[in-house]
């Protein structure tokens, strides 16, 4: 504007007005289009209707709306990567990285696999991925170990000892110990329970890891007993046990007896581990 003032000395007043004039224009013009799109807004717009509300819901009308969720690979592709010999070393370094991630049994026993391979890469980078559970595995052990020492009251008494029985069944569950070191931990898992115990007989825990014990050392009778008495008041473990007494009674060739148990855990059909085993014993495809 200085320099419109400048060039045009004598028409001061003109350059006044004309960007007067122009600010005004553009404003009322900016104004305008606003008010047209919000008109246009509200003659497009679409009334969302009010769901009726429901008494209940039905599950069984939710799970058949489910998408059928499928893979093309799997843990199977992995394990099969890793045992093929013309496989690149990248490839199953890859292949062990997943696998590590998985935290299963199953993943650590493909992974102790790949401590044979034919290449150095390969064995050196199993051998620290074994290592390092158990690192991590002890590490946890010896915190659980020092808590437990200082505990004075029961009720922190009892959850330490959970909590250290359970780290010394990762490590059979996850099989990092040692064949010469089994016995030792089993040992150790159950005077670890029976102290516990004690303490706290009712607790849902401890129950289930007594069960599990059981199975692992193959007392399938005791284990069934123990899980049905459990079954009875557990409002935490339905599903777990459901499965544990399902896998007893296939181990006794009881067959007849698994649909039965499946039912009991109502959303079974909801449930990802669940739905399988459920489809298989109701005979549906």
């Amino acid at each position: 504007m200085k320099w419109l003032e400048s060039r045009y000395p004598d028409e001061r007043l003109k350059v006044f007005l004309f960007f007067f004039v122009f600010m005004v224009v553009t404003l009322s013009f900016g104004l305008l289009l606003s008010l047209l799109i919000v008109i246009f807004g509200l003659l497009h717009v679409k009334v969302i209707e009010k769901t009726q509300t429901l008494d209940k819901i039905s599950f069984n009308a939710i799970s058949d709306d489910f998408p059928e969720i499928k893979r093309i690979f799997g843990e199977a592709s992995l394990a099969h990567t890793l045992n093929q010999s013309d496989a690149r070393m990248q490839t199953k370094i890859k292949v062990l990285s997943a696998l590590s991630e998985i935290n299963t049994p199953e993943a650590i026993t493909l992974i102790k696999q790949a401590l044979s391979d034919e290449s150095d890469e390969v064995r050196l980078y199993s051998f620290s991925l074994i290592d390092h559970f158990e690192k991590e595995l002890n590490k946890k052990i010896h915190i659980a170990l020092d808590a437990l020492h200082q505990s004075k009251e029961i009720s922190h008494k009892v959850q330490r000892y959970k909590t250290l029985a359970l780290l010394y069944w990762d490590m059979l569950y996850y099989e990092l110990a040692d064949d010469n070191l089994k016995h030792y931990f089993l040992t150790k898992i159950q005077s670890i329970m029976s102290e516990s115990l004690l303490l706290a007989p009712h607790d849902e825990d401890l129950i289930m890891l007594q069960g599990r014990l059981y199975l692992f050392n193959g007392d399938i009778n005791n284990a069934e007993l123990l899980l049905h008495d459990t079954l009875e008041y557990s409002g935490t473990y339905t599903k777990a046990i459901c499965s544990y007494l399902a896998e007893i009674a296939f181990l006794k060739q009881e067959y007849w007896k698994i649909p039965s148990l499946i039912a009991l855990y109502p959303s079974a059909s909801l449930d990802l581990k669940m739905y399988g085993m459920q489809q298989v014993w109701n005979h549906k495809k």
